[in-house]
């Protein structure tokens, strides 16, 4: 992506924009946060709330629309990532496993196949 950074470049669609924000601005602190939600499972709630899941948003490279939306829902996941440590620092929560790791292993393998799938890397780049 880094290589061609305006493959395909379109407007996200507005499914794209609310997953990424629903992500990206999750609030630890928010009293609407279950229990089920929180601790070692945060980011389930933020990846799967309203059937708005990975698969069922990204589904096309045209879901995703471009190399910058694709690399913000890998920052929102990755900040998904840090802030469970921090929840479950404070919580004094010991774990070794956290799910928002699984959703950001999840989100980067869907984006690698949705842009192979449309044509973005080179046989020079990859060889798989």
């Amino acid at each position: 992506m880094e290589a061609n950074p305006n493959f395909k470049k379109a407007v996200a669609p507005s499914l794209t924009t609310d997953f990424l924000a629903r992500i990206k601005d999750a609030d630890s602190s928010s009293p609407d946060i279950s229990e089920d939600d929180n601790g070692s499972n945060w980011g389930h709630l933020q990846f799967t709330a309203g059937s708005m899941t990975i698969t069922t948003i990204l589904q096309s490279w045209e879901a995703v629309a471009s190399t910058e939306m694709a690399r913000r829902l890998i920052a929102a996941a990755i900040k998904t990532c840090k802030a469970v440590r921090c929840i479950c620092l404070e919580q004094g929560i010991r774990t070794t496993t956290y799910l928002s790791n699984m959703y950001l292993r999840n989100l980067v393998e869907v984006l690698w196949a949705l842009w192979k799938n449309a044509g973005g890397v080179s046989r020079s780049v990859y060889s798989g």
